[in-house]
């Protein structure tokens, strides 16, 4: 189970097999795959998704760039791998917290010329509703 806080303030307590923190620029990609929503490009903040939720009630949520969330392993004796691009980078230690926030600018990416995020978006993903 874990304990989210956003700026401070309490969210819940969500039993899970983990959860989704994404940027604009990886939206499309587990956060995606997890039911989360697709950040147009652009946007500031980022999308925390729920991964297996044990309840219906839990949703995803778009974080405003300046509002640091919070996670709690709230776990008596299971350690939680925390990665970055499938890459173990910890493990958040029962009763332990970890803080995550938005750094903007931090990644150069490249645009082709001529493609925005709504026409790539269309390719990739609107063709399915036919």
């Amino acid at each position: 189970e874990l304990e989210y806080l956003v700026g401070n303030e309490q969210l819940g307590h969500v039993r899970c097999d983990g959860l989704v923190v994404s940027t604009p620029a990886g939206s499309t990609g587990y956060n995606l795959a997890n039911g989360g929503p697709v950040l147009a490009w652009g946007v500031e903040g980022y999308v925390v998704s729920f991964i297996a939720p044990h309840t219906l009630t839990a949703r995803a949520l778009v974080v405003a760039p300046g509002d640091t969330l919070t996670v709690l392993n709230t776990s008596e004796r299971d350690d939680v791998e925390v990665t970055t691009d499938g890459r173990t980078v910890t493990d958040l230690q029962p009763r332990r917290q970890i803080d995550v926030s938005f750094k903007d600018n931090e990644v150069l990416l490249a645009q082709i010329p001529g493609e925005t995020f709504y026409h790539r978006f269309r390719d990739k993903f609107g063709r399915l509703a036919y």
